[in-house]
C-alpha cells in the first residue's frame, strides 16, 4: 500500500472505533461519506456533523519512522532519536501543536462557516504517556490557548492504539 492508501485505511479504522465508542456513550454514529476535508460527514443520533482526524507523535523523527516503514512508496527511516526527557510535557506540547494547527487552518474555518462545529479526533502517538496523563497535565494549558479562538470544534477527543482498536478520551 502507498502512503495515501494507508492514511485512508487508518482514518476508516479510527472512525469505526470512534463509532463503537460513541455507541457505548449512547450515541449512534453513522458515517455518511468521506470528502476530505473533512475526513468524514457523520450523523450523531440523526444530527449531521463533521469529523476531522489528525495525529500527534512524540517527535517528527518517530512519525517519519512509523509512516515510512509502512508505505511502499516511501523510503524507510529508522528511528534514531535517543532518550526522551519529560515525555508528559512533550506529549502535551505535540497535542497542542496539532490542535492549534487545525484551529488556524482556513479549511477548518470554512467547514465551521458552512457546516457548524465539528469534532476533532487527535491520535496521541506518545507511547510513554497515557491519555489520562495528557488530559490531566495538558487540558488547562491547551484550553487556555484556544479560549480566544473561534470555536471550530464542539468536541475534541484523544485516541491511542489498543489491542481491540482505539481507546478514546474526551478532551474538550
Amino acid at each position: 500500500m502507498n502512503h495515501r492508501e494507508i492514511q485512508s485505511a487508518h482514518e476508516l479504522a479510527v472512525l469505526e472505533s470512534f463509532s463503537r465508542f460513541m455507541e457505548e456513550q449512547g450515541v449512534r454514529m453513522d458515517v455518511l461519506y468521506c470528502p476530505d476535508p473533512p475526513d468524514a460527514i457523520v450523523e450523531l443520533n440523526g444530527l449531521r456533523c463533521w469529523v476531522e482526524i489528525t495525529d500527534a507523535f512524540q517527535s517528527r523523527e518517530w512519525a517519519r519512522s512509523i509512516t515510512s516503514d509502512s508505505a511502499e512508496d516511501k523510503a524507510t527511516h529508522p528511528y534514531e532519536d535517543g532518550a526522551l526527557n519529560e515525555p508528559d510535557r512533550v506529549a502535551c506540547e505535540q497535542i497542542m501543536e496539532v490542535v492549534l494547527k487545525k484551529y488556524d487552518k482556513d479549511s477548518m474555518k470554512e467547514l465551521l462557516h458552512f457546516n457548524g462545529q465539528g469534532i476533532l479526533l487527535v491520535g496521541a502517538y506518545t507511547p510513554l504517556t497515557s491519555l489520562d496523563e495528557i488530559v490531566e497535565k495538558g487540558r488547562d494549558i491547551i484550553m487556555a490557548e484556544i479560549a480566544d479562538r473561534t470555536a471550530i470544534f464542539r468536541a475534541i477527543y484523544l485516541y491511542q492504539d489498543s489491542p481491540s482498536g482505539y481507546l478514546f478520551k474526551q478532551f474538550l
